[in-house]
């Protein structure tokens, strides 16, 4: 049986519940450590530090010294295909190779970037 290789980022991106109660309505949430909310508690994953979203600078939700919630990039588009939540965003990439290069399109802050990225490999 062939395996599947598919696309990816290698990155975590926060449920589509989740970003609703951190008010990120539109865009795939990009996360990291671990967040502890009064109703709330999950484990998110670190962006890998040989990831193509690192070496972009893609940057993930943090916590900051308060135990406040730092915000990291939100995805809203790639390739001009915009990207509402996480679902979407994995259905986009599924439409890409391992080695495809893309431009995502991040909100961060009130900033809009647009990153070029080539995609690697997805891990399981």
């Amino acid at each position: 049986m062939e395996t599947v290789v598919q696309a990816g980022l290698n990155v975590d991106i926060v449920s589509d519940l989740i970003a609703n109660h951190l008010n990120v309505r539109y865009g795939a949430l990009i996360l990291q450590s671990l967040l502890h909310d009064f109703f709330i508690y999950f484990v998110l994953l670190q962006v890998p530090k040989n990831s193509v979203a690192t070496m972009a600078g893609l940057l993930p939700t943090t916590r900051g010294f308060a135990g406040n919630i730092l915000l990291g990039d939100v995805i809203v588009a790639v390739d001009n295909k915009p990207i509402k939540n996480q679902a979407e965003l994995n259905r986009i990439l599924n439409e890409y190779s391992v080695g495809d290069k893309v431009i995502l399109y991040i909100q961060r802050s009130s900033e809009n970037l647009e990153v070029p990225i080539v995609l690697e490999e997805k891990s399981a």
